[in-house]
């Protein structure tokens, strides 16, 4: 009886915490409708968002979880440099894998809009989505469950609950671009549990993840047709020279591709073996 209230009241933790993620989100998306993504209302929101989604989360961890501030991961504390290079060349890596080596070459789609490019990647699709989305999963979420269920329970069902949210960002799909998903959705949130774990802090997994949102599907960059379940708009647009879904990442795109995978699982690999012997991570 004891097991099964600890289950509902994580099923429950899990939907307060995407109750919590969702005004900020709403805010945002208004704000940028209202004023059609200029530049500066994608820096207002972006603030706005985050300000909302940090309080609340803040409120509800504090009066309801009863998870601190430091607990939560949300206090600011120095990135160690190694977690810094790895969240920096996991998405430059990509990035060359498929301008260069595949070959993809590069094109610009949009001359003369870089600055607005710029300012969307950083404040609509990097800062935002991975501050706030590090905050809910492995902030609220991956903490109350390590409290409860215990560790690897806590990075497993996050990870999942993660893969599968990200199901709505897709148009149409078949089963092996299911598969992908899943499997990249889950590597990925795996490789910023680590992040966190390394750290005890949701900030280095943010910096790794707006990273990644900036660099890969942000805007500036696009690889292949798909970014992110939706038709690539990109400044610049790197044609993948594949029909394969292993190196397209089917209908949501580079993001669910076999390289991507690869590298979160490698960066994940990296981040255990640096702490190791500080016995921080699982």
């Amino acid at each position: 009886m004891n097991k099964f209230k600890t289950i509902l009241k994580n099923i429950g933790v899990i939907i307060l915490s995407i109750i919590v993620f969702v005004p900020g989100s709403l805010v945002q998306n208004t704000i940028l409708t209202i004023f059609n993504f200029q530049n500066l209302a994608c820096i207002i929101s972006c603030i706005l968002r985050i300000t909302i989604t940090v309080l609340l989360a803040w409120l509800v961890s504090a009066k309801v979880l009863k998870i601190d501030d430091e607990t939560l991961g949300l206090k600011l504390k120095p990135i160690k440099l190694p977690l810094i290079i790895l969240a920096i060349l996991l998405p430059l890596l990509i990035l060359l894998f498929y301008a260069y080596i595949l070959p993809g070459k590069p094109y610009v789609t949009k001359e003369g809009k870089l600055l607005n490019s710029l300012i969307n990647g950083i404040f609509n699709t990097g800062l935002p989505a991975g501050i706030c989305e590090e905050l809910i999963f492995r902030g609220m979420i991956f903490r109350y469950m390590k409290k409860t269920l215990g560790q690897k329970a806590a990075v497993i069902i996050p990870a999942v609950l993660f893969a599968c949210l990200h199901i709505l960002n897709m148009q149409t799909f078949n089963l092996l671009d299911l598969i992908l998903l899943i499997l990249a959705g889950s590597s990925v949130a795996v490789m910023f549990t680590f992040f966190a774990l390394n750290s005890d802090s949701i900030w280095p997994g943010a910096l790794a993840h707006s990273l990644w949102n900036f660099l890969i599907i942000g805007n500036l960059f696009g690889i292949g047709e798909i970014v992110n379940g939706k038709p690539n708009a990109s400044y610049i647009i790197i044609p993948v020279k594949s029909a394969g879904k292993l190196l397209t990442g089917g209908n949501f795109g580079v993001e669910a591709a076999l390289p991507s995978i690869i590298g979160y699982i490698l960066v994940s690999i990296c981040i255990y073996l640096i702490g190791k012997n500080k016995k921080e991570i699982i």
